[in-house]
C-alpha cells in the first residue's frame, strides 16, 4: 500500500540544506555578468519562434488532376517548385507581426482572420517567389516555375462519313497536355458547293452552324481516340454540303480546332420514289421556306393527285393532306418561318410511314433503345442501368419483330422480298436473336463491354437489313432472280444494274471485314468465310438473269460470263481467308458488268422497239418510268400522277462526285495502308 504523504519536510532536512538552493538561485541572478532580463526574454522568445508559426498549401487546378502539396515542408530549397498556371497559394501564421513579399501575382496579403490569426490566398500567374517575414526577419522563402497550359488539339480519325440508319461516323484523335474536358462537332453549310436547281435555286434561310456535343468515353484523359455516331438525318443540312470540323476544349477553357472536312452531311436514305418526293418537298421548306412554300404545296398535290395509284399504308394520304394545309395556312397568314418547325416535322413523318409503313414507329423505338443502351456503355453506367436498358431492348425487339410479323402476314409480296433477299440469313436471325440478346447482355455483365458493343453494332445492321427487305428497298423489281414488269432490254438492263449494286455492297462488306481484321489482329478470315455464301448466291443470280434475258449472246454475254467467272474466284478466295485476292477478284466482276451495261446500253431493239431510255411516238409517253417528280425510276415502276415534274439532272454529277470522292479518300493518310491501295487500284481501273 501507497504510504500517507507527510509534508513536514524539516524530519528529513534538519539542517536546512534545500534553502541552499534557492540562495545559490537567487545569487546567479544578482551576481550573473550583462542584463539577465534581456537573455531571459530571449530564452522565451526563442522557444517560441521554434514552435508552428505558419502552413502553406499548394493546390493545382482540378482539371489537371495533380495532388495538393504542403509547402510548409518545401521552404528554403535550391530548386524552384515546378507548378501549373492556375495554381492557388493558401497560407496561414499563427502570431501577430508577419508580412508577404511576393511577386507571382499582380495583388496579395495578408488578412487578419482573427486574433493571432492571419491568412493570404493567391494564385500563380507567373515565375516568381513568395517569402514570409516577421517583424522584418524572413521565416520561409519559395521560389516557383509556373508551367503554362497547352492548347489543345483534335483531329479527324479513322473513318468518317455515313453509318446505319444515315447516322454520321465521326472518328476522332483529341489531346490535351492534362485532359480533355468537352469535345464538340461543327458543321456549316458549304452553300458554294450545292447544286443550286429546282428548290434550291433561291437565297436559303441564314441559319446558325450545326454544333452537337460528342460525349466523350469514361476516364478520358490527356489522349482520346474513339468512333462515334450522331444522327443528323432531320437536321437542315442533312444531305446538303457542309464543312465539318471538331472542337475540343480543355480544362482551362482553351479550345483547339481541327481542319475542316468538305463532305455531304449524311442522312437516312429513302428509296420509294413518293417518300423520296415528300422529303425532298422538305428540304427545299428548310432551305427557304418563303419562296418555296408555294412550289412545294403545289408539287406535294401533285404527286398525291391520285392516291389509288399508290400502294402505301392506311393514312398516309390524310397525314400528306393535313401537312400540306399546313404549309398553305402558314403562307397565307405569312408565318412560314414561324411554323417551319412544325411543317418540317410533319413531312418527316409521312415520309416514314411511306417509307417503312406500320414498322415505323416499332424501328425507330428499336433505334432509340439501342443507342441509349450504347451511350451507358460508353459512359460506364452501373450494372443497374444497364440491366434497365436491357430489359428495354428486348421489349423493343420483341415489338420490332411483331409489327414485321404482321406486316408479312398482311403482305406476302413484302415477306417474299425479304425471304429472297435475306435468304438463309432471315431464317437464322429470327431463330438466334434471342441468343443474340442473351450474349450481350452476359457480355455486359462481365464487363466486356467493346465487345458487347460490337454485337450491338451487328444487330443494329441485322435490324436495318431486315426493314430494307421488308420494304424492297435492297433488291428492286426487275433484279436478279426476280420476274417484274418491263421484259426484254431495260428489265435485263435493270437487273444487271442491280447485280453490279450487290457485288459493290459486297466488295465494301469485304474490304470492311478486312480492315477489322488488320486492326484487331484476327487473322483466321471467319469473317470473311462467312461472305463467301452471298457471293456464291449474287453469281447464281447473275447467271439465271443471263438465261431468262437470254443475254449469253454477243459482248454483252462475254462480259456476264467473265463476271461469273471472277465471282466464282472471289468466292473461293472468301472461303479461303484470302481477303486481298477477294477484294481484286470482285473488282474485276464490277469491271465485267460495267462492260455488259455498255453492250446493253448500245445493243439495237427489235423493229419498232424503243432503245432503254426512248421513248415510241406511238406510246406518246405512256408507261415511262418516272418517279412523283417526272425523273426515271431505276425500278421501272411508274409512281407519276398529274400536276408539276422536275426535269432529270442526269447521273454525270453523281459519277463525278464518286470519281471525286474515290481521289480524296486515296489521299488520306489518316487512312491505312490497305485502304489507300484499295481505292489507288479503282482508280487506275476506272
Amino acid at each position: 500500500r501507497p504510504p500517507r504523504p507527510d509534508l513536514r519536510v524539516a524530519r528529513q532536512d534538519p539542517l536546512a540544506l534545500r534553502l541552499a538552493v534557492v540562495v545559490a538561485f537567487v545569487t546567479a541572478l544578482i551576481f550573473g555578468q550583462g542584463a539577465w532580463w534581456p537573455r531571459l526574454t530571449g530564452a522565451i522568445g526563442t522557444a517560441e519562434a521554434a514552435g508552428p508559426t505558419f502552413e502553406a498549401w499548394a493546390t493545382p487546378p482540378a482539371y489537371t488532376g495533380q495532388p495538393v502539396i504542403y509547402l510548409t515542408e518545401r521552404a528554403d530549397q535550391e530548386r524552384p517548385l515546378r507548378l501549373p498556371q492556375g495554381t492557388e497559394i493558401a497560407l496561414r501564421a499563427y502570431g501577430t507581426g508577419f508580412a508577404l513579399e511576393q511577386d507571382v501575382t499582380d495583388a496579395a496579403a495578408l488578412s487578419d482572420s482573427g486574433e493571432g490569426l492571419a491568412d493570404a490566398r493567391l494564385t500563380l500567374d507567373r515565375n516568381g517567389s513568395l517569402a514570409l517575414t516577421r517583424r522584418g526577419r524572413t521565416l520561409a522563402t519559395w521560389r516557383f516555375v509556373v508551367e503554362g497550359d497547352q492548347v489543345p488539339t483534335v483531329a479527324f480519325d479513322g473513318e468518317i462519313g455515313r453509318a446505319e440508319a444515315g447516322a454520321t461516323r465521326i472518328g476522332y484523335l483529341a489531346e490535351d497536355d492534362f485532359a480533355v474536358a468537352t469535345l464538340r462537332v461543327v458543321a456549316e453549310l458549304d452553300v458554294d458547293a450545292v447544286d443550286r436547281r429546282y428548290g434550291l435555286e433561291p437565297e436559303p434561310m441564314p441559319r446558325d452552324p450545326l454544333v452537337a456535343e460528342i460525349p466523350l468515353p469514361r476516364g478520358a484523359g490527356a489522349s482520346v481516340r474513339d468512333v462515334v455516331t450522331q444522327d443528323f438525318s432531320t437536321h437542315p443540312f442533312a444531305a446538303l454540303p457542309v464543312r465539318l470540323r471538331l472542337e475540343v476544349v480543355d480544362g482551362a477553357g482553351q479550345t483547339g480546332r481541327s481542319e475542316a472536312l468538305a463532305m455531304d452531311l449524311p442522312r437516312r436514305s429513302f428509296f420509294d420514289p413518293l417518300s423520296r418526293a415528300v422529303v425532298e418537298m422538305r428540304r427545299d421548306m428548310l432551305w427557304a421556306p418563303a419562296a418555296n412554300a408555294a412550289r412545294s404545296a403545289r408539287i406535294l398535290r401533285a404527286v398525291s393527285y391520285a392516291p389509288e395509284e399508290y400502294e402505301v399504308p392506311e393514312g398516309v394520304f390524310e397525314a400528306m393532306g393535313a401537312a400540306i394545309a399546313l404549309i398553305e395556312t402558314a403562307r397565307a397568314n405569312d408565318e412560314v418561318v414561324d411554323q417551319l418547325d412544325g411543317i418540317a416535322a410533319a413531312l418527316w413523318d409521312v415520309a416514314l410511314m411511306i417509307e417503312d409503313g406500320e414498322l415505323a414507329d416499332a424501328a425507330a423505338a428499336l433505334r432509340r433503345a439501342q443507342e441509349r443502351l450504347s451511350q451507358a456503355m460508353q459512359d460506364g453506367a452501373s450494372p443497374e442501368e444497364i440491366a434497365e436498358l436491357m430489359q428495354d431492348l428486348r421489349e423493343a425487339m420483341r415489338d420490332f419483330m411483331r409489327e414485321m410479323a404482321e406486316q408479312m402476314q398482311n403482305d406476302p409480296e413484302a415477306q417474299q422480298r425479304a425471304e429472297e433477299q435475306m435468304g438463309e440469313s432471315m431464317e437464322m436471325s429470327q431463330q438466334d436473336l434471342q441468343d443474340l440478346m442473351d450474349r450481350i447482355q452476359e457480355l455486359t455483365e462481365q464487363g466486356r463491354m467493346e465487345e458487347a458493343q460490337r454485337l450491338l453494332d451487328q444487330l443494329a445492321q441485322l435490324m436495318e437489313n431486315m426493314t430494307m427487305s421488308m420494304n424492297g428497298q435492297g433488291q428492286g423489281e426487275g433484279m436478279p432472280g426476280q420476274e417484274g414488269e418491263g421484259e426484254g432490254q431495260g428489265s435485263a438492263q435493270e437487273g444487271v444494274e442491280d447485280g453490279l449494286r450487290q457485288q459493290q455492297d459486297l466488295a465494301d462488306r469485304s474490304f470492311e471485314e478486312l480492315q477489322r481484321q488488320f486492326r484487331e489482329g484476327f487473322g483466321n478470315g471467319e469473317g470473311l468465310q462467312g461472305l463467301a455464301d452471298t457471293q456464291e448466291a449474287l453469281r447464281e443470280l447473275l447467271e439465271d438473269l443471263e438465261q431468262r434475258e437470254g443475254l449469253g449472246e454477243g459482248e454483252t454475254g462475254e462480259a456476264l460470263d467473265r463476271a461469273q467467272r471472277d465471282m466464282g474466284e472471289a468466292r473461293d478466295a472468301l472461303r479461303d481467308g484470302d481477303g486481298r485476292r477477294a477484294l481484286d477478284e470482285q473488282a474485276e466482276a464490277m469491271d465485267a458488268l460495267r462492260e455488259a451495261l455498255r453492250a446493253i446500253e448500245n445493243r439495237p431493239g427489235e423493229e419498232g422497239e424503243p432503245r432503254p431510255g426512248e421513248q415510241s411516238a406511238e406510246e406518246g409517253g405512256e408507261g415511262e418510268s418516272e418517279d412523283p417528280l417526272g425523273r426515271p425510276t431505276s425500278n421501272g415502276s411508274t409512281l407519276r400522277s398529274e400536276g408539276e415534274t422536275v426535269p432529270d439532272g442526269g447521273s454525270i454529277g453523281s459519277v463525278a462526285d464518286l470519281m471525286a470522292e474515290i481521289r480524296r479518300r486515296s489521299g488520306d493518310r489518316a487512312r491505312p495502308e490497305a485502304e489507300r491501295e484499295y481505292y489507288r487500284r479503282l482508280l487506275e481501273r476506272f
